[in-house]
């Protein structure tokens, strides 16, 4: 993956997480930034994630995006019902932190 697409996943991921710490329910924050993400025609994987998140919704549009992979889409599952936004935005920034810092 190239520098900017790793740069625009760890934008992503920590203005999901700021919305969500905001409590802006989940799946509602995620389409905001790809939507912003998204703008000018740019990075169609957001618009084909958000097509995911419409239909089968929040962690399988994180999945489609390629911003979690399938270990992580285990625990986002469980942190996601377990309707806690603080422990949700904690995991995310986390995510980002670790993409970080490879």
């Amino acid at each position: 993956m190239g520098r900017n697409a790793q740069e625009d996943k760890i934008r992503l991921l920590r203005s999901l997480a700021f919305k969500i710490h905001r409590k802006e329910p989940a799946a509602e924050a995620l389409n905001d930034c790809f939507e912003a993400e998204g703008k000018g025609g740019k990075h169609r994987q957001w618009r084909q994630a958000g097509a995911v998140l419409a239909e089968d919704g929040f962690v399988p549009a994180l999945l489609a995006g390629e911003l979690i992979g399938a270990e992580a889409a285990v625990v986002m599952t469980v942190l996601e019902m377990a309707k806690d936004h603080r422990l949700l935005s904690d995991a995310i920034s986390g995510l980002a932190d670790y993409l970080e810092a490879l």
